[in-house]
């Protein structure tokens, strides 16, 4: 039974724990005022307020309930503004502006590493965003005027606040989390119990709960540690009887990937790289996909005769909720560690698991070759290409009547399809007289013309290679539901201009062939999300991508990404490689500073941003809010002290609402229409003489 001189408490702790929340939320944005996050707070405080006093007030019930509704509307459209939405937004007028920003603030969501940094100010708005909405559903729940279902309402209030906490330490770990743990345990057991009890009650019961939490941090500390008796780090509360699987070969309708956010794989690695699970060597006349050309191929045939040591990667793997046949690698793999001994390799970097598939708890080790060469190194590569390559220049055309739509003609197995081998750049150029012929007759004849224009005038490959991926990345637009067309990639060239990760690779290396430079498409996931705390690289089913492998003479396959920012993959990466690949490193779809352990060597030393700003400010944050705790808990002492030297009641008074709160910790429920002297009559024969009379003493006062 809450007391009924506990509203001042409850505010208090209602603001507590929500300054304690909110400034968990808040640091998912780096640089997010303070001062909005406590004017937040104060305003749904004010809310609480409101709620109380009209649950108080004799107005009739559906009277009660409509300003109550109608003052929950209004804090929450003042809290939103008060977060820094533009009140003009709120209008009917522009609802339409509103949900647009909305949506490309929501759509950048699904790609950042926190803290977010950077420039899209929708992005950021739209996480802050999320702390008013939940402040003042909470507020609502805890202090509703409604008495039968309070209690309940006081749950999922705290339900909501605890959401408000949880959502952002889970998706940014803001270090020290048993003192955290600690202060949070403390606020939980204020809102739970304190507006219940009294001076001493309260006294003891805190000393309690304080000594609870002491005792329970070397038991935490033990359960965290690098050895831990219990890795609840990898468990998984939602979805986790879920293994994932990937259908890795290209379609190009709409997106049919998992994407649920369900972490996949945990990668120890000193750098960021793509994770590599297929390459697509074939171009069939309508999509890419893995033939059976390198199945039987020797793992180092396509490495260079010297390859660069600077480029020879290892990392560990660990396997959460991926279920697949091949092994998740990088580059070319030269050695697998711990995935079983029937394992076989190609040289196209495909590692696959002949006896059963890798699954969730499965870790091993590998070793491989990834090249990150500067632009300057691959100008210097030598442009003529040994002939064995061109089959990476070979592009299948589709049969007469064959298409991607679902009621295009089906390809019988064991039909030739018309292929051309496009000459090798630097080689004989006798061949392009077929190339061209035979290419300017097909259904791609526009894809090739355009290949051969973008591409002009290129003095070297990579030139050329990136010609090619700055058109894609400047001209077209990503998304997931692009329309399902006979001929996808040249749809989406030419018509559509729209596509996700598999379009704009596909097209890439289709381009590139055309244009007689060996390349292949690649499927499996982006680098993913650095932790710091665990030191390892968190690859979600939303990081599932696909992009390009491109050879260069004395260098190898080198990795190109033509899809635009905007795509969910999560690319980290910081220093050459972020540079060359344009991986996003300053938070544009994906915050650089601290997204990988790697320094980046071309920020000037006196520049303080993303991660290092964090680091800062840290040690500061934390102290601030325990002020504001203590500060508000003394608010609150004062506050209840007031309220009951003001109440004004006669010693009579005084003594009838001790026994109405006696009462109830005996066990006892009182009606609303029991009288005094019917209580005395129950006292008397459950409690004896003395209660009874005790009873009848006030009763005799009063009357």
């Amino acid at each position: 039974m809450v007391r009924p001189h506990s509203s001042p408490v409850r505010l208090a702790v209602f603001a507590m724990l929500g300054v304690f929340a909110a400034a968990h939320w808040y640091r998912l944005v780096a640089g997010a005022p303070a001062w909005r996050m406590i004017a937040t707070v104060a305003v749904v405080t004010a809310l609480g307020a409101f709620l109380i006093a009209l649950g108080r007030t004799s107005l009739p019930r559906p009277a009660v309930y409509a300003a109550a509704l109608l003052g929950v509307v209004a804090t929450g459209a003042l809290a939103l503004v008060m977060t820094g939405l533009p009140a003009r937004l709120l209008g009917p007028r522009a609802w339409d502006e509103l949900g647009g920003h909305l949506d490309t603030g929501t759509a950048g969501i699904r790609t950042v590493e926190w803290p977010y940094s950077g420039p899209e100010e929708w992005v950021g708005l739209v996480v802050l965003l999320g702390a008013p909405l939940l402040l003042t559903a909470a507020a609502a729940l805890e202090f509703w005027p409604v008495r039968r279902a309070a209690g309940l309402l006081r749950g999922l209030g705290l339900v909501v606040l605890l959401v408000l906490y949880g959502v952002p330490v889970t998706e940014h770990d803001p270090g020290s989390p048993l003192l955290r743990g600690f202060v949070l345990l403390v606020l939980v057991a204020a809102w739970l119990w304190l507006p219940r009890l009294r001076g001493r009650e309260a006294a003891v019961a805190g000393a309690v709960v304080v000594a609870v939490g002491i005792g329970a941090l070397p038991v935490a500390n033990r359960l965290d540690a690098d050895a831990a008796l219990v890795d609840y780090k990898s468990w998984q509360w939602f979805g986790g009887g879920k293994d994932i699987t990937f259908n890795w070969n290209h379609s190009y309708g709409p997106l049919d990937w998992p994407r649920e956010g369900t972490t996949l794989l945990s990668v120890e690695s000193e750098k960021p790289l793509y994770w590599k699970v297929q390459t697509l060597d074939s171009f069939d006349g309508l999509r890419w996909l893995r033939s059976d050309a390198n199945e039987r191929s020797e793992p180092a045939g396509e490495l260079p005769a010297n390859p660069d040591p600077r480029w020879d990667e290892r990392f560990q793997v660990t396997v959460r909720s991926l279920r697949t046949d091949f092994v998740v690698a990088a580059g070319t793999p030269s050695q697998v560690l711990g995935a079983g001994d029937a394992v076989t390799g190609s040289a196209d970097g495909t590692v696959r698991r002949l006896d059963e598939p890798l699954e969730r708890g499965d870790s091993y080790t590998v070793r491989s070759y990834s090249p990150d060469p500067s632009p300057e190194r691959m100008r210097a590569a030598k442009s003529a290409y040994p002939p064995q390559l061109d089959q990476y220049t070979r592009i299948e055309l589709p049969l007469p009547g064959e298409s991607a739509l679902p009621d295009g003609r089906p390809y019988a197995a064991g039909t030739a399809r018309p292929s051309v081998v496009v000459p090798l750049r630097g080689g004989n150029p006798e061949g392009s007289i077929r190339a061209d012929r035979v290419l300017g007759e097909s259904p791609y004849a526009k894809t090739y013309a355009l290949a051969r224009r973008v591409t002009a005038g290129a003095p070297t490959v990579y030139d050329a290679v990136d010609q090619v991926q700055d058109h894609l990345r400047t001209e077209y637009t990503y998304s997931e539901s692009p329309p399902t067309q006979p001929y996808p990639l040249e749809a989406f060239l030419l018509e559509d201009k729209i596509g996700y990760c598999q379009q704009f690779s596909g097209a890439m290396a289709l381009m590139l062939r055309m244009s007689g430079i060996p390349a292949r498409v690649v499927s499996g996931f982006a680098p993913g999300s650095f932790d710091k705390q665990s030191g390892e690289f968190r690859v979600r089913d939303l990081d599932a991508h696909s992009w390009v492998e491109v050879y260069f003479n004395d260098i190898g396959w080198v990795t190109f990404d033509p899809t635009p920012r905007a795509a969910p993959a999560d690319r980290a990466g910081l220093g050459p490689e972020a540079e060359r690949l344009n991986i996003p490193t300053g938070g544009e779809t994906r915050l650089g500073d601290g997204a990988s352990p790697l320094p980046d060597r071309g920020a000037e030393p006196a520049a303080t941003t993303g991660r290092a700003a964090e680091e800062e400010e840290g040690p500061l944050a934390l102290p601030v809010i325990l002020a504001l705790l203590v500060a508000a808990a003394a608010a609150a002492l004062v506050l209840r002290r007031r309220a009951r030297r003001g109440s004004g009641l006669p010693p009579l008074d005084a003594g009838l609402r001790e026994l109405e709160r006696a009462l109830p910790r005996l066990g006892w429920s009182l009606g609303a229409g029991t009288t005094l002297l019917e209580l005395e009559r129950r006292l008397a024969r459950a409690a004896g003489p003395g209660s009874a009379g005790y009873v009848a003493r006030l009763r005799d006062g009063r009357f």
